[in-house]
């Protein structure tokens, strides 16, 4: 006789398959011929509703398009099996694909995936799996008409298979996996996609140069299909220490977190070799009638300590695994600012710029300088944390008092904060520079500024040059946008940031927005930006398609409790450690440009003024990009094995 327990679980069960059947389609007894799946790089996207690859929409550069479905096969997977390469210290990527041949429903999908293995030993770290959720863009990119891909859906949000799950007894499911999936609504939708990470450690004992073997395995009621994947790790790692420092810069998105979503954010981000700039962490500060300055501590100690000494990345707070385990944020801009262009009054509150250098309201900020940089040295190593003061009220401030007020400010801090660095973002012309040269010691350059035949005095002068904003524009409007971060444009723009910057020599680059409409982007992926100027196109709320914001809010999607990274996020990544890459490569050939020579086969002459209304500014063949990769980590692998060689029969003679 069934317990009452078990009436309840078949009644569930029941309840949930008749719902989701009637809601989005037939369903019943499936067949394996009714589904099939596949293993796809993760450079490329699948349209959920035509399952074609949306890459491949790109005709706007010579493109040289697959002949070939990529889905039956491509430079991963061979039909058969797919074969991945990979450094220790790194995460590698793949995308399983789901097709389904039938109007049935496919219910209850389950998809698991083992630890790879090698010689009887396995990864101590599990492969990571994510629902592809797909948003739709019902208007292309404003300001591209070539470079965007189109209308449709896409491929974005990546929600972590703990919120895909049975729970413990009595087994129910917290977000079902359909196909179609009920809760993202595509209508006709064909494939339901699986991204999966894979993080190698760096520990050498703990991975072993090798090919590891795994096996992805999906089950429909009950019938089961597999696809083994090789994984190759090459004897060697790149740094656990974030030292190329890319960032993303976003005015309060942090800061206004509770401090669990906090944790959540900068955790996911160091995960993917990105730094946080938000410059409003502010202390307690009063000024008194005379003028003295008084901060209180306790409030910012208590909340950001655990950054600046790493303890926010151990096992301690849940950071079990990843890049930069134990390693403090890489900056930290203090929240220092003046009356501006927002209108808006400076921290500390000195006045409008016709009262700030009178004598007693100069006092006051230097004052507070002073006791901010006494108590933040205690907890900050400025050798890890780069500290960088960054005054909002001057932002893209094209006008000569502008200039003459960031020169002003740059010297009070190179004088009082020495160990930080002063910097200004925007399109500034030599009639700018000549001023603020002098003064400040890191430039946010937009990109349509960037031009490299003058950056040279840049650097003569000791400024760190970072690139800043958009990375193609078909018209100058595109150039007033400071994120690159777009859905409906070519994947591998955001790989190119990281090669760019590799082939310029470039310090770093920043995007402006973290996860600007995070919580409306799970439905609707547009956002909006005013642009006005006489001289060029007038063009007024141009559409951005997700344009900063690289990450997805918890609490929107039903049973989705955690902050989800975007595919977009994942290919930054991947360019990063590419970057990583080319470093170590031109590390082991100092006496050649193998690496410069390598990048130059995938990188043309993006930004500044000649590159305006070029599209050809880069490869936009992912196969390209992912063989160039292997190619490098073959050549890094090799010359790194010659090399203890040679040690090996230095020590042996000696």
């Amino acid at each position: 006789m069934m317990s009452m327990e078990t009436v309840k679980r078949k009644i569930l069960i029941f309840l949930l398959v008749s719902f989701t059947g009637n809601c989005v389609g037939l369903s019943g007894k499936v067949f394996a011929k009714d589904w099939e799946i596949s293993i796809i790089p993760s450079s490329v996207r699948v349209d959920p509703v035509t399952a074609e690859i949306i890459e491949e929409r790109f005709d706007a550069v010579p493109y040289k398009k697959s002949e070939r479905n990529l889905l039956n096969e491509n430079w991963i997977f061979d039909g058969d099996k797919a074969t991945l390469y990979s450094a220790r210290g790194e995460y590698i990527s793949f995308q399983l694909v789901l097709t389904n041949h039938s109007p049935k429903v496919l219910e209850n999908v389950i998809v698991e995936m083992e630890p790879f293995k090698f010689n009887n030993r396995h990864l101590s770290v599990p492969p990571e799996l994510f629902l592809e959720w797909s948003v739709e863009v019902k208007t292309p990119s404003g300001g591209y008409p070539k470079s965007s891909l189109g209308k449709g859906w896409y491929p974005d949000a990546l929600i972590p298979f703990e919120n895909i799950q049975l729970t413990e007894p009595p087994r129910r499911w917290i977000y079902p996996v359909l196909l179609p999936d009920f809760n993202n609504r595509i209508e006709n939708q064909k494939s339901l996609i699986i991204w999966v990470d894979q993080f190698i450690p760096f520990d050498k004992e703990e991975a072993r140069p090798g090919t590891y073997v795994s096996t992805i395995n999906v089950k429909i009621q009950d019938q089961q299909k597999s696809i083994p994947i090789n994984l190759n790790i090459w004897d060697f790692a790149i740094p656990n220490e974030n030292k190329y420092r890319a960032s993303l810069q976003h005015e309060g998105f942090l800061s206004r977190a509770d401090e669990n979503l906090e944790l959540q954010i900068y955790q996911l981000l160091k995960k993917h070799r990105i730094s946080a700039m938000d410059p409003t962490y502010k202390p307690g500060l009063t000024v008194s009638e005379n003028g003295k300055v008084q901060y209180s501590w306790e409030e910012f100690d208590q909340r950001l300590e655990k950054y600046f000494t790493g303890k926010a990345f151990t096992k301690e707070y849940g950071y079990n695994f990843g890049p930069g385990y134990g390693e403090p944020v890489e900056n930290f801009l203090p929240p220092f600012d003046v009356y501006g262009k927002h209108h808006t009054p400076g921290w500390p509150d000195i006045g409008k710029p016709e009262e700030e250098r009178n004598p007693e309201n100069q006092k006051i900020y230097i004052d507070a300088i002073r006791q901010f940089r006494e108590h933040l040295l205690n907890f900050i190593d400025p050798e890890k944390t780069m500290l960088t003061i960054y005054l909002n009220g001057l932002d893209e401030s094209y006008f000569p008092e502008a200039w003459d007020r960031m020169a002003y400010y740059g010297e009070m801090f190179k004088k009082y904060f020495p160990e930080s660095y002063f910097r200004i973002d925007g399109s500034y012309g030599e009639d700018a520079m000549k001023v603020v040269r002098p003064s400040i010691s890191s430039w946010g350059a937009h990109t349509i500024n960037y031009n490299y035949d003058e950056i040279g005095e840049i650097r003569e002068a000791g400024i760190k040059d970072w690139i800043y904003g958009s990375m193609i524009y078909e018209s100058k409007v595109n150039s007033w946008v400071g994120s690159s971060t777009y859905i409906d444009l070519p994947l591998v723009n955001e790989r190119a940031l990281s090669w760019s910057t590799f082939k310029y020599g470039t310090f770093s680059w920043l995007s402006w927005g973290i996860g600007a409409g995070w919580k409306a982007a799970w439905y609707d992926p547009e956002t909006w930006k005013d642009y006005r100027d006489d001289r060029d196109e007038r063009q007024e709320q141009k559409i951005l398609n997700g344009n900063g914001c690289l990450i997805y809010a918890p609490d929107i999607v039903p049973n989705v409790q955690v902050v989800c990274p975007s595919i977009r996020i994942k290919n930054i990544r991947n360019g990063i450690q590419e970057y990583e890459y080319l470093t170590l490569l031109k590390n082991l050939t100092p006496d050649s440009n193998e690496a410069l020579e390598a990048v130059n086969e995938i990188i043309n002459k993006p930004f500044g003024r000649n590159a305006i209304g070029v599209i050809d500014v880069w490869s936009f063949d992912a196969e390209e990009w992912d063989k160039k990769r292997i190619e490098i980590g073959n050549q890094i692998n090799l010359l790194n094995r010659n090399k203890k060689i040679i040690m090996f029969q230095i020590n042996k003679d000696k």
